[in-house]
């Protein structure tokens, strides 16, 4: 799974395509720039370019031990926030993923334990299982994942509240796996919170490895006022 993370950077463009309750769909898009650094540590930075509403928002994660940092900046409110481990599980950008979320969608959690659970077939692939708990800093109780055994791209996430019930669940058709510079990813993946019957299904438009992307794009300091390059085809 680590060898799918990039040698250096990695810039991607995403949209986001959310349905409420009432099929109310609402779409965003989002640059997505990941560097790693020289201790194998990674900073990931999200931009919003639409809609007008959250134009020039930006999500900052710094990869840390034992818990990562991680910063918003509205343009409304016009100062970076640092998000803390009370509202980790709230929504980013009014869609169905949580900073947490997003967290382990670019692989930058914290060390996290886990338990390889009998080996199963997921939609005719051979797929490893993992559980973990990821504690009470963490918005869920448990997270199950079924990872696919040639891309080691989890096709299923299950991911459970505080209840033990399953609050949300994540997966990837496997005809949606892309291999490209070295790295397989899912270029389009479906989120489903089972309590507020909401979804968002997020598709990567365009995908860049090795982009060079300068370290103030990462810095908490200039999140706000650092040019975001742009990601060519």
């Amino acid at each position: 799974m680590k060898q799918n993370l990039p040698a250096s950077t990695l810039a991607q463009t995403i949209r986001l395509r959310t349905r409420d309750r009432s099929n109310y769909e609402s779409v965003l898009q989002a640059n997505v720039y990941l560097k790693r650094d020289d201790d194998d540590s990674f900073r990931v930075m999200m931009h919003f370019s639409e809609p007008v509403d959250v134009r020039g928002a930006r999500f900052l994660i710094v990869q840390k031990q034992p818990q990562n940092d991680m910063f918003i900046y509205m343009p409304g409110l016009f100062k970076v926030r640092r998000i803390t481990s009370k509202n980790i599980s709230s929504s980013v950008m009014g869609t169905d993923f949580s900073y947490e979320d997003f967290e382990r969608l670019h692989g930058v959690l914290a060390d996290l334990q886990a338990e390889q659970e009998a080996d199963e077939i997921l939609s005719g692939r051979p797929v490893y299982v993992l559980t973990s708990y990821p504690g009470s800093d963490s918005g869920y109780e448990k997270i199950t994942s079924y990872i696919d055994k040639e891309s080691c791209i989890s096709l299923k996430t299950d991911l459970y509240g505080n209840n033990g019930q399953l609050r949300k669940q994540m997966t990837v058709d496997a005809a949606n796996l892309q291999y490209r510079d070295g790295i397989w990813f899912p270029s389009e993946l479906l989120m489903k919170d089972f309590r507020d019957k909401t979804e968002t299904s997020l598709k990567v438009t365009n995908l860049v490895n090795g982009m060079q992307l300068p370290d103030t794009l990462f810095d908490e300091q200039q999140l706000k006022r650092t040019e975001i390059p742009a990601i060519s085809p």
